[in-house]
């Protein structure tokens, strides 16, 4: 079990063996969680099958976010269904934009609006200092790129950053714009937090939907939260 986002806290039962309805009847306490905090975070319970000889096999997980769950009126209990596992958007965080495409100037507006629940990256345990980066592919070949400003200290930046790229309507379902959030610092190299790509080829259902959209329907905005993927 990890409080998400911030991974700091983790926790495991003791595995029990040859049982499909296991019943562990463990307590866990958690130090240095502010109550006032408490609605920001997520529980996030991991059920694994024990392998002594190899990786252990990941059975299926549960999230519970903590928003609306009152622990000062007592011992609360939750019941929630084992399902397979996703890429949470908790664990990196997840980052707001919107585009639209006009095809009069033929031109392809980006805008980078903000994002939430980005992890820290130093060790300290200190919020980061995150930026992001955005690049256009067509094919395989990079044609431009820009970058927001630097946003100190937070794991909820607001950016609200506009870029504008020259593409040519042929063009358009061969583009892919892809977005860096990285944590920048100044000693030591800066680190990505998570990548994002929208375009037809798109890693995930939710990228190529969006992308679909803008190119289905110019003029209009889309804007739309996407869970942050590993780069």
């Amino acid at each position: 079990m990890t409080i998400l986002p911030e991974k700091k806290h983790r926790v495991k039962t003791r595995v029990l063996r040859k049982t499909l309805e296991p019943v562990f009847d463990e307590t866990f306490t958690f130090y240095g969680v502010p109550y006032s905090g408490l609605q920001d975070l997520v529980l996030h319970f991991l059920v694994l099958s024990f392998d002594r000889f190899a990786r252990d096999d990941v059975i299926g997980e549960v999230v519970v976010p903590l928003s609306g769950v009152d622990p000062s009126t007592g011992k609360v209990q939750l019941q929630h269904d084992i399902v397979k596992r996703t890429i949470q958007c908790v664990s990196r965080g997840e980052l707001l934009v919107s585009l639209s495409y006009q095809p009069v100037t033929q031109r392809l507006n980006v805008v980078v609006l903000k994002a939430k629940h980005l992890p820290k990256m130093d060790i300290t345990g200190l919020s980061g200092n995150p930026y992001v980066k955005v690049n256009v592919f067509y094919g395989r070949k990079r044609i431009a790129k820009k970058k927001t400003h630097v946003k100190k200290s937070t794991p909820n930046p607001v950016f609200n950053e506009s870029f504008i790229y020259d593409v040519p309507a042929e063009l358009l379902p061969d583009i892919t714009v892809e977005f860096l959030v990285i944590d920048f610092d100044r000693t030591t190299k800066n680190e990505v937090v998570g990548r994002l790509v929208l375009g037809a080829h798109s890693p995930t259902a939710a990228g190529a939907t969006h992308w679909k959209e803008v190119c289905d329907s110019p003029r209009r905005q889309f804007a739309k939260w996407h869970c942050l993927g590993e780069h």
